[in-house]
């Protein structure tokens, strides 16, 4: 990777490279915090509004980066959108599902692809569970990750209790079934709805990041 003191600032932009600089701060931070927690743990992350998407993905590559494979559960985009940006960080996919519900919500068409979980527009809680569940089985048995992106997008089509019976069905669910090595990485945005929803995660997370403005 190129050192920051040989970029091409006009080549490159000024928001590129704020974008930039973002997420390699936010690799930095993650980083040194996710490769130290033990394999079976929550972790709740606190982004500004503002850095979202670059924290969503400093999360991924941090993880696939530590030798883990996982869900990418996306609330906010659908897969495709989710899949290039990976890609342009040079981030590995085949080390990830991604499960798209954000093509369930806008009742899209729904991609093929072997990477890419496709969901009912209609699907429940517990339905969403089940499908999370089967497939960590298909990633083997070590080192696995689940990151779920938005909460608050989630709450734009389900009832607040479902929501918040979400974290504690799936923490659970996975513990009743005996699935092992699997990290729990809840992104939360830092807003008054947000910080409803991290008031409970913080009953099951066995760390919490904040990820500060970056600007």
């Amino acid at each position: 990777m190129r050192s920051l003191n040989t970029v091409d600032y006009e080549k490159i932009g000024k928001e590129n490279l704020k974008r930039t600089l973002i997420l390699r701060e936010y690799h930095k931070v993650l980083n040194e915090r996710l490769k130290i927690l033990e394999k079976d743990s929550v972790v709740v992350i606190e982004t500004p509004a503002e850095n979202y998407l670059e924290a969503n993905i400093s999360s991924i590559k941090t993880m696939i980066d530590n030798g883990y494979k996982g869900i990418y559960l996306s609330f906010q985009r659908p897969f495709n959108n989710i899949h290039s940006l990976l890609e342009r960080e040079n981030i590995d996919v085949d080390s990830l599902y991604i499960v798209d519900c954000a093509t369930g919500f806008s009742k899209s068409d729904q991609e093929k692809n072997p990477r890419c979980i496709n969901i009912n527009p209609n699907f429940k809680v517990d339905e969403m569970i089940y499908i999370i569940v089967n497939t960590l089985r298909k990633l083997g048995m070590d080192k696995r990750f689940i990151f779920i992106d938005s909460l608050t997008t989630f709450s734009l089509h389900e009832t607040f209790t479902e929501i918040l019976r979400f974290p504690e069905l799936l923490i659970n669910t996975i513990k009743r079934e005996n699935i092992d090595n699997v990290k729990l990485v809840f992104n939360v945005a830092k807003d008054l709805t947000g910080r409803r929803y991290v008031e409970k995660l913080n009953m099951y997370a066995n760390d919490y990041i904040h990820l500060g403005l970056c600007t």
